[in-house]
């Protein structure tokens, strides 16, 4: 009787349960904007040296550049630029990313601000994902164009649920492949499972099918083009490339940048395809040794965290019945795969592995919000799980904790 009535008392609160819209809103911006001034006002704007300076300075005039979009852009506006424009606009891109940031999660808090359980669930994953290892803080000092590419990731989450506002999310990934192409290794998984689940969603309609095969084969004609469009740029050498973009800067390239430009960072515009992967395996294993260091890193620290993922999706892919759900939550166990080719071929690895778990958490939120029958099952596995067996669960959060946290200071 008394059990009943405790039951019944615990039905009844969180029944009422009814967090307030503002505060969905309010506490994501309050933190990722605060925390975007503290780091202005302790370490000031952060001032764009070495490789990234040639992204800001891309135009298309003497032909199409993988990464130049952004360079575009500012020429439209300044036919000159200097350091402290520079400065300003990868300010600004920061504060863009943190208001992006900000409205996604303050949206998915909106949408479950009624369910206690889903809510409490989004907030633990928020705060191991979002606010232990905050992208603000990964990004900030960063001046990559990976910060844009997130924030047209979570543009694009927001409208693909929104039945006009989805007809747009194909030109935010043309728009982010031509920014970076890195975009189709990191966030664009996370955009494309979730067009494809939409798909599924409306019965496979026709507009859907059309917004899933335009945004998939723009991004793929892209990404190939990339390579093709380098060997078409109307430069004979390195130091006629560089001289021409950099004529748009007014401060002065250090001698030794200017170097590492000419032998080094230009090399895939003008080698052929066997000295370009001779070269890259020399950076990669000889010159700076990171062969040793990827490796280490990615069997201590990289496959656990993979495993624990590959395992939720399995134990969702058991609980599902549907088999073309079974597939998508399929191609969210192996998703990681995709940050293969770029973390053999690049010097970058933590760059990728903490953008490909974003985009895991990315996953396991949609499919959250969305109440997924077979996620919400495993969810109740897992806690059932760490009831009994709480010393393995402090274990194993404690070591995703530092994971995430190592991989977002780097």
């Amino acid at each position: 009787m008394i059990l009943n009535k405790l039951s019944t008392r615990k039905n009844i609160i969180d029944s009422e349960f009814d967090f307030p819209v503002v505060g969905c809103y309010l506490i994501p911006i309050v933190y990722f904007l605060g925390n975007l001034i503290y780091l202005y006002t302790r370490f000031g704007k952060i001032y764009i040296t070495g490789y990234y300076m040639i992204h800001y300075m891309y135009t298309y005039k003497h032909g199409f550049v993988a990464r130049g979009l952004v360079g575009e852009v500012i020429s439209w506006f300044y036919d000159t630029i200097t350091e402290e424009q520079l400065a300003n606009i990868n300010t600004f891109f920061t504060v863009c990313l943190a208001l992006a940031c900000s409205l996604y999660i303050g949206r998915m808090f909106h949408i479950v601000r009624k369910d206690k359980y889903r809510f409490s669930v989004l907030f633990l994953i928020v705060l191991v994902f979002f606010v232990l290892a905050a992208p603000i803080n990964f990004y900030y000092a960063d001046p990559k164009l990976d910060k844009i590419l997130w924030t047209l990731t979570f543009i694009a989450i927001l409208l693909s649920s929104n039945r006009f506002g989805i007809w747009l999310v194909p030109a935010i990934c043309i728009i982010a492949t031509m920014v970076n192409p890195v975009f189709i290794f990191c966030s664009m998984v996370l955009v494309a499972i979730i067009l494809l689940q939409e798909f599924h969603n409306k019965n496979y309609s026709l507009k859907n099918g059309i917004i899933c095969g335009v945004s998939y084969l723009s991004m793929i004609a892209l990404l190939l083009f990339g390579p093709v469009s380098q060997k078409l740029l109307n430069f004979s050498t390195p130091d006629e490339m560089i001289d021409f973009y950099f004529s748009r800067y007014e401060g002065t390239l250090a001698e030794d940048v200017y170097l590492l430009f000419e032998t080094e960072w230009l090399f895939d515009y003008f080698d052929s395809l066997p000295e370009i992967i001779r070269k890259a395996y020399n950076i990669y294993f000889l010159d700076w040794g990171n062969g040793l260091k990827t490796a280490l890193a990615f069997l201590l620290m990289a496959v656990p965290v993979y495993c624990l993922f590959a395992i939720f999706w399995i134990k969702t892919i058991k609980f599902e019945e549907n088999k073309f759900q079974k597939f998508i939550f399929f191609l969210c166990a192996i998703s990681p795969v995709v940050i293969i080719p770029p973390v053999i071929l690049s010097w970058e690895f933590s760059k990728y592995l903490y953008n490909n778990v974003l985009m895991q958490a990315g996953l396991v939120i949609y499919f959250l919000v969305n109440k997924s029958p077979a996620l919400m099952n495993t969810l109740k596995e897992i806690e059932n799980y760490c009831k009994t067996h709480l010393f393995s669960t402090f274990a194993t959060l404690s070591y995703f904790v530092i994971y995430i946290a190592l991989f977002s200071k780097n």
